[in-house]
């Protein structure tokens, strides 16, 4: 009778730890998604002729406030500047968006890093 108690307690514990890290890695994920979109709508606002394109970044930051959080666009800022295609020799404006997401295990303390880069050429260019 106490070794099925025993057996219960250890696979729930592996089950509790198996479902927070397929939550974990569809936070990350979506996380990602919403940070790439926001990326390129900010680089494609960056890019219009009018426009500096370190308001793309801003735009881009507005953007994850708006799908993840006002919490979780502080902790991932972007950033928008001018940057010449190497293929092409086009300007282009781009738009980088770094930091980490939050963890839903918080003790495990791993950062979860998101880097991603977004480009469009300038118009006028």
């Amino acid at each position: 009778m106490g070794a099925s108690v025993v057996e219960f307690v250890m696979i729930s514990v592996l089950l509790v730890f198996l479902l927070f890290a397929v939550l974990q890695v569809g936070l990350y994920v979506y996380a990602r998604n919403v940070i790439a979109s926001a990326a390129a709508d900010g680089a494609s606002y960056g890019a219009d002729q009018d426009v500096d394109p370190a308001v793309g970044g801003e735009r881009a930051t507005a953007l994850i406030s708006k799908g993840l959080g006002t919490g979780e666009a502080k902790r991932i800022p972007c950033a928008g500047s001018t940057d010449t295609d190497r293929a092409s020799g086009l300007t282009v404006a781009k738009v980088r968006c770094r930091g980490q997401v939050k963890m839903i295990l918080a003790p495990l303390l791993m950062p979860l890093r998101i880097d991603v880069a977004a480009e469009a050429v300038k118009e006028g260019s």
